[in-house]
């Protein structure tokens, strides 16, 4: 079932960023009078480095960030309490995501996710991409 969703995962990523990358100009003729087109691809940079919870609220809405922690508490609705040497946060972790990794409290986990600030002064949420036991 992983390798399923992998596949069609991956397939629906690469389609959208063709797409979503490629400008097509219409103006142009190639040496057969055929219409030539130019795809420009932008590819986001990969996040390694650990930032802390203590510097989450200097981060922009939506920038990727990777931590290292324990998710100390389940509080229902994919919502989790992360915490590091620095603090605490809320992370969101949907179920296809967190797969079948078993959560402990004493458990190091690494995250990858990205920043969801809150409206109306709501608290900064991580939306959490990928999740692993260390």
């Amino acid at each position: 079932m992983k390798k399923i969703y992998s596949v069609a995962l991956v397939s629906v990523f690469a389609c959208s960023a063709a797409v979503a990358g490629s400008g097509m100009h219409n103006n142009n003729m190639n040496n057969n009078n055929m219409p030539s087109a130019t795809i420009t691809t932008v590819v986001e940079p990969v996040v390694d480095t650990i930032v802390t919870v203590e510097q989450i609220p200097n981060m922009q809405d939506n920038q990727n960030v990777v931590m290292t922690g324990y998710i100390i508490e389940n509080l229902g609705d994919q919502m989790y309490v992360f915490q590091d040497s620095t603090g605490t946060i809320n992370v969101e972790i949907e179920p296809v995501v967190l797969g079948e990794i078993v959560v402990m409290p004493d458990t190091k986990m690494k995250i990858k996710g990205e920043v969801d600030k809150g409206d109306d002064g709501e608290m900064d949420v991580i939306e959490v991409d990928y999740i692993t036991s260390m």
